[in-house]
């Protein structure tokens, strides 16, 4: 009987230090602005872009593959310059025109991305992962 008691309490235990760890965990989250939330997401959205057309190029992904990538990118990406300057929690002009000022040639990568030899794929990369470095930082430094 004893054994069982203890056995419950720390069942009891732990569900409540998960609970209070869920808690803790979703209400971070929680409290993110808008623009946080917006711009990781671009930067990830970025990054995986100069992963997916690096990929392709390095022979590691099919060409087939990160056609249909793209789409995702895009349909993530699209819109997103004209949503950022009014996000909630959005830094000042100056802030948001520079990501935009880099957001512009790397959504022209993630529209006519470089899949096939005829073209210089490194310069997308290249403008894919300013992007994506940009839009990380916006979000580190507004959370």
């Amino acid at each position: 009987m004893r054994h069982l008691l203890c056995a419950r309490a720390v069942s009891c235990a732990l569900l409540c230090v998960s609970l209070a760890l869920c808690l803790a965990l979703s209400g971070c989250a929680a409290t993110q602005s808008d623009f946080t939330r917006q711009t990781a997401s671009a930067g990830g959205e970025f990054a995986a872009a100069a992963l997916t057309l690096a990929g392709a190029h390095q022979g590691r992904l099919t060409f087939a593959y990160a056609r249909g990538s793209f789409v995702n990118y895009q349909s993530q990406l699209d819109g997103l310059d004209a949503q950022l300057p009014g996000l909630q929690g959005a830094p000042d002009e100056a802030s948001v025109h520079h990501l935009l000022a880099l957001y512009a040639p790397a959504m022209r990568a993630v529209e006519q991305p470089c899949l096939d030899t005829a073209c210089d794929w490194r310069a997308q990369v290249n403008a894919l992962n300013r992007a994506s470095a940009a839009f990380l930082r916006a979000a580190e430094t507004s959370a």
